[in-house]
């Protein structure tokens, strides 16, 4: 079983004054013969600590309320795992203290230090706070230790009355996992309420435009802002990129054929060879622009913007009303199926970790399944 921890003040434990002759003063938690210790980022003169307080100095009295109301606060943390029926270890408290979290910590306070801690890129953060927000619409105050099966059963049957599209319920959903994951490394929590409850596949709703279609693009004949449009669009076509890496794209991202990119969004680097994929096309297009991309992507604007002004060029070559600038990069990825390029090739072009985030974008249709029964005999 394991014990209540003590707490004391000491003094100066590494032996080591600061500039002005002080010493630290720290709080020692000590547990079954193990000790850890807590800054109080207090510093007396050797003379003025005896007897675990501090003595022999004009404000004394309000050193020693402050640091034993620290020690207070350390104990009210131990005390409120413990109503909760967690064990307590050094361990546990220590990393609860350095995030100022306990059980009875709420649950966005909670993700907003653990996103704050991690090296997430910008717009996954953005997302993190859109789920925070979120939650506390559902439930204000909802703590880390409240979320529990039924919880997550109630959060998804709320998403799902709310309206919201199938692969944005089902993102919240995986963005909450990660924080409980997170909870249940820092013991906070004793188990993830997902390890029950199961997250369906993401539905991809984005269509692509065939070959033929393409095709259509590149031949029309356009000026301005369309002309830049287009291209843009044929950019995602022979690459994959998303919108966000095609208006970082530059120049010095291509050499020897190659591109290479780190992605905006995961921040995973990829690399395309540009000079061999649709027959170089991507190549071709960059000579259009005095072979340099960037005077292409740094003029395309929003992508609200880009996509109001594809719309009336998709639909002269006869694509679906659903078909938006991201279809780029599916066409990307179900042309090269189509084709027979193995789905783990195309996963490395697209950057993605999993092979099964790429089955997303790969639709069986009769081309695929004629090219993969042709070797049949």
């Amino acid at each position: 079983m394991i014990k209540k921890i003590r707490y004391k003040l000491v003094y100066n434990r590494a032996g080591c004054l600061n500039q002005r002759g002080e010493g630290l003063i720290q709080i020692e938690a000590e547990q079954q013969q193990r000790k850890i210790y807590f800054s109080t980022h207090t510093y007396v003169l050797p003379g003025q600590f005896a007897h675990g307080c501090v003595v022999n100095t004009k404000n004394a009295d309000g050193l020693n309320y402050a640091l034993f109301s620290m020690i207070r606060e350390i104990e009210d943390v131990e005390l409120d795992y413990i109503k909760k029926g967690v064990e307590v270890t050094l361990p546990l408290l220590k990393e609860a203290v350095r995030a100022h979290l306990s059980p009875s910590a709420k649950l966005t306070d909670f993700g907003q230090e653990v996103v704050g801690q991690s090296e997430r890129g910008e717009l996954t953060k953005q997302n993190y706070k859109t789920l925070f927000n979120n939650l506390d619409k559902y439930k204000t105050g909802v703590r880390v230790t409240d979320i529990d099966y039924q919880f997550v059963v109630s959060y998804d049957r709320w998403l799902r009355s709310s309206g919201l599209a199938t692969n944005t319920r089902i993102s919240r959903l995986r963005l909450l996992r990660a924080v409980l994951n997170e909870a249940k490394k820092r013991d906070i929590i004793s188990s993830n309420p997902f390890e029950r409850f199961r997250i369906q596949q993401m539905v991809s709703k984005k269509g692509y435009i065939s070959m033929e279609q393409l095709h259509g693009l590149e031949a029309l004949r356009l000026k301005g802002y369309d002309d830049l449009v287009r291209d843009a669009f044929l950019v995602g076509c022979y690459t994959g990129l998303r919108f966000s890496d095609i208006t970082a794209l530059r120049q010095n991202h291509i050499k020897d054929g190659w591109l290479v990119i780190a992605m905006q969004k995961t921040k995973f680097s990829v690399e395309i060879p540009i000079a061999t994929l649709f027959e170089g096309k991507m190549m071709k297009l960059i000579e259009k622009y005095n072979g340099d991309i960037g005077r292409l992507t740094k003029k395309l604007g929003p992508n609200a913007t880009v996509n109001k002004t594809l719309r009336p060029l998709l639909d002269s070559v006869g694509a679906e009303a659903k078909i938006t600038f991201h279809s780029s990069r599916h066409t990307f990825a179900t042309l090269l199926g189509q084709k027979g390029v193995d789905i783990s090739v195309v996963s490395k072009l697209l950057g993605h970790r999993k092979i099964s985030t790429t089955e997303i974008y790969r639709e069986v249709d009769r081309t695929n399944i004629e090219i993969a029964v042709a070797s049949v005999k």
